[in-house]
């Protein structure tokens, strides 16, 4: 889904995918003292240079997966985040148990979740793959509807997340 709202925008965006959560060490408040672990001091450097950050995270237990909620913990004191600008994609299922956990952390965080640019895919399966989605006229209108909507606030897109998976 990430990967398809990418190849959907126009070419003067540019995306970086964070495929990187399983070498976070697990959060640990003694850790984020000092000297921060290498993993954890490159997802802070690329969310400090991003001027948005693009989210989707499919649910697990009626939450978020463990490794996506570490990976914010280690945000959560890093002063990059206040403010940042968040658009979250959110394929709608039925799920909304880990859309409101990551919208509760993300204002925890202080991050600037921009409304208008995040929306509920209406994927209704999880076996469409990026050229299938960019495909289907009614997600692609809802995807350029976002990027118009994130467009307008002056942001652009980073992604701190796992390889993009359909949901």
């Amino acid at each position: 889904m990430l990967r398809a709202y990418a190849g959907l925008a126009p070419e003067t965006l540019s995306f970086i995918h964070y495929e990187e959560l399983a070498s976070l060490p697990h959060f640990n408040p003694d850790l984020d003292c000092g000297i921060v672990p290498t993993a954890v001091q490159e997802l802070r450097r690329l969310i400090s240079e991003a001027d948005a950050v693009l989210i989707s995270t499919p649910e697990y237990a009626h939450g978020l997966p463990g490794s996506f909620k570490n990976a914010l913990d280690w945000l959560v004191s890093d002063p990059a985040f206040y403010g940042k600008a968040v658009v979250i994609l959110h394929a709608s299922r039925g799920s909304t148990w880990a859309l409101d956990s990551l919208k509760e952390v993300l204002r925890t965080m202080s991050a600037r979740i921009i409304e208008s640019a995040s929306v509920a895919v209406p994927l209704g399966s999880n076996q469409l793959d990026e050229a299938a989605i960019i495909a289907r006229a009614d997600l692609n209108k809802v995807f350029k509807d976002s990027i118009a909507a994130l467009l307008s606030t002056g942001a652009t897109p980073a992604f701190p997340s796992d390889p993009p998976q359909p949901e």
